[in-house]
């Protein structure tokens, strides 16, 4: 077969079929805008036990997973907020954040991640303009002309696909990124988190917990009840070496350094699943998009979990960028006209910015015990908790429906 014969060319091809990689190609796919989605791993069955990972998804996420069909077939799978206690170690008071201020059901919510994944997943094989390679891997690729150049392999057999625009979903360590000569401007917190399901004495009523310790965040978000078992998805913050000791210590010898930690806020934990530990940055790629290529997802930034903010900026960047190539698709324009992605970065920007920014300020604020952060920190919860105005703009604003 000649080269020109094995060819297939494609409008759009997303490299990493994840959250951000299958929310871009269901947003962006229809009649004129082919999607070619190339996805690595096929998720497995059953991953669906007590240790399952969560992922936490802003009211304002909801409404784009409505919009894409995703919602719905979520069903009860997402455990709603309709509390956000904070509290700060060592010192009276803090401040909560209700959903009735809001005027909403529910402040975020929770999803495990294979219930997402699997219904992501299902979206993608039902669509007519998506098609997916799985499990495949982009191993190389090349500016040309046309958009890209890609070698796939799958199944030990290359093919080369011609994409009008490529579009990098596959992670903060992206290959073909790093291929490509696009770098990363890393900012390390000097922190990993230590993340696992935990079993919880009693019922959480759907409160989430969040702590600030002499370590840095602490946070417990709502899961729903398995088999009885009320359960919460925990993410701690620790110095990377008490992160990576934590990660070996038996279960009777973790459990009271955790409940020292928290305190007898949401009563007392019974158990702690599966534990694994990632290290904590700031990562973003020196480019977001060149001629024919775009970064989404965790390839364009990494965030701290503090505030929860990581995947819902992602989502919004997904749908954004979908928007702007649709309409060029439409008008019989190339997608990867980088006059076409310069509108996606000028929309985008801001709201990245400023995101960033938040979450940035909010590690700093957050971590570290001296004193004079130890007392703005206490200010400014006080400022919170005292000011009504104050606290449902932030609380509107983490929910993804405003500014901040």
């Amino acid at each position: 077969m000649s080269p020109a014969e094995n060819q297939d060319k494609r409008p759009i091809v997303v490299v990493g079929g994840g959250f951000a990689g299958a929310s871009f190609a269901l947003a962006a796919a229809g009649p004129e805008c082919p999607v070619q989605v190339v996805e690595a791993f096929v998720q497995e069955a059953g991953d669906d036990g007590f240790d399952a990972r969560s992922t936490a998804l802003s009211w304002g996420t909801r409404g784009i997973f409505e919009s894409l069909g995703v919602w719905d077939e979520l069903g009860a799978a997402p455990c709603p907020i309709h509390r956000i206690e904070v509290t700060d170690q060592g010192h009276l008071g803090g401040v909560g954040f209700d959903r009735r201020e809001q005027g909403q059901e529910a402040l975020g919510y929770v999803v495990e991640n294979h219930a997402l994944g699997k219904v992501l997943q299902e979206r993608l094989a039902a669509s007519k303009h998506i098609d997916v390679l799985a499990p495949a891997n982009v191993v190389s690729a090349r500016p040309v002309p046309e958009g890209m150049e890609l070698n796939v392999r799958q199944d030990g057999n290359e093919q080369a696909l011609t994409a009008a625009l490529t579009v990098l979903a596959d992670g903060g360590r992206s290959p073909i990124a790093a291929q490509l000569g696009i770098g990363r401007q890393l900012k390390s917190y000097g922190q990993h988190a230590l993340v696992a399901n935990i079993a919880l004495e009693k019922a959480h009523r759907n409160i989430a917990y969040e702590r600030f310790t002499e370590h840095g965040p602490l946070a417990v978000l709502p899961l729903p009840t398995v088999e009885g078992v009320h359960r919460a998805s925990l993410v701690w913050t620790l110095p990377e070496a008490l992160a990576r000791e934590y990660l070996e210590l038996a279960e009777d010898e973790l459990l009271p350094l955790l409940q020292q930690d928290f305190g007898p806020g949401m009563g007392r934990v019974d158990g702690i699943g599966r534990r694994a530990c990632f290290p904590l940055q700031l990562s973003r790629a020196g480019e977001q998009a060149r001629p024919g290529l775009a970064l989404l997802g965790n390839a364009a930034h990494t965030l701290h979990p503090v505030a929860g903010q990581g995947f819902n900026l992602a989502l919004r960047d997904c749908v954004a960028l979908a928007g702007v190539v649709r309409e060029a698709a439409n008008r019989g324009q190339w997608p990867g006209d980088m006059a076409v992605l310069q509108g996606y970065i000028d929309a985008q920007e801001f709201d990245q910015e400023k995101t960033i920014l938040f979450t940035d300020l909010l590690v700093g604020l957050f971590s570290g015990r001296s004193a004079a952060r130890s007392a703005f920190r206490r200010l400014g919860l006080l400022a919170l908790d005292l000011l009504p105005p104050l606290r449902r703009r932030f609380v509107s604003n983490a929910m993804g429906l405003g500014s901040f």
